[in-house]
């Protein structure tokens, strides 16, 4: 073997081990109050961003009414605390759904790691530096309504996606989620808006608008739509089946809702530097730093 390919082969061993070096992007998603189609919306994107080649890893932190292993038909075997007191390894928790989908029941308190002596901590950091290089997107589906854990999260996350229905109330709680963040927040944190069950494509711009007019006006964060999801009579039938609609039913209004906000959303991701530069490591750690500091 002469030289040149000597190197060539060493630089493609050396690029590959950078890819996998390279961190998770962490998305908070959330909603300013249950019943908006939160966890549905999780579950379907994760699936769209894993038809684009993309290795996606959803982690369920809601603490009260996890509900992504019900969306999948799923009755979870472990849980992240398994890991925390090392009875399992990262990779051993996650589970596996319908099309592939990858899953971890959280069932963690925020307490759990403040209690971790030095022993327990280091190694549930080096699980998690597993995650991160196993994962291109690692997906936090929270708790609905405002709280603590919440405001955290969405900190210590490179971005939330947050969902709202054109109703006034999921508006108005929506719009308190922004308005608690930006007390908290020394620089605004990147949101992106989705509109679900609008009824009509009028009805669902109307609504985002509403949104980015006020959050502009009054805290002063730029608000971009990531995309609508209509009615669609599909998503409730696929739930009672306990499969992903982009499954049971690919080519309904709602699938394709989906699909284009995904294609909207990759491109726009080029460039844009992480906000936790460790990825889910990352993320941890500044979520213990603000628990200290908040």
């Amino acid at each position: 073997m002469d030289q040149a390919q000597s190197l060539r082969e060493y630089m493609h061993r050396y690029n590959v081990q950078m890819e996998k070096r390279k961190p998770s992007r962490v998305v908070t998603i959330t909603s300013g109050k249950g019943g908006v189609g939160k966890s549905n919306f999780t579950l379907n994107f994760a699936l769209s961003l894993q038809s684009l080649g993309k290795k996606v890893v959803i982690l369920d932190l809601d603490l009260s009414t996890a509900n992504i292993n019900i969306l999948m038909g799923i009755s979870p075997r472990y849980r992240l605390l398994d890991v925390l007191f090392q009875r399992k390894n990262i990779l051993d928790v996650i589970e596996k759904g319908l099309g592939g989908i990858e899953y971890i029941y959280g069932g963690l308190e925020l307490e759990d790691l403040l209690r971790l002596d030095q022993r327990l901590l280091a190694y549930f950091v080096s699980q998690l530096e597993e995650l991160q290089n196993y994962a291109d997107f690692i997906l936090l589906d929270t708790g609905a309504g405002i709280s603590k854990e919440l405001v955290e999260f969405i900190l210590a996350s490179d971005e939330t996606i947050l969902i709202t229905t054109p109703e006034p109330t999921a508006i108005a709680d929506a719009y308190a989620v922004l308005k608690t963040v930006h007390q908290f927040a020394e620089q605004s944190p990147k949101f992106r808006l989705v509109i679900n069950r609008a009824q009509s494509y009028a009805e669902a711009v109307e609504t985002s608008k509403r949104m980015q007019n006020a959050s502009s006006h009054f805290l002063k964060i730029e608000l971009k739509t990531l995309g609508y999801l209509l009615e669609d009579s599909h998503v409730r039938k696929s739930v009672k089946l306990q499969t992903p609609f982009l499954i049971t039913f690919p080519n309904c209004t709602a699938s394709k809702n989906m699909k284009q906000i995904v294609y909207s959303y990759m491109p726009d991701l080029n460039g844009i530097p992480t906000a936790s530069s460790k990825g889910i490591r990352g993320f941890f750690e500044k979520v213990l730093l603000l628990r200290k500091s908040l």
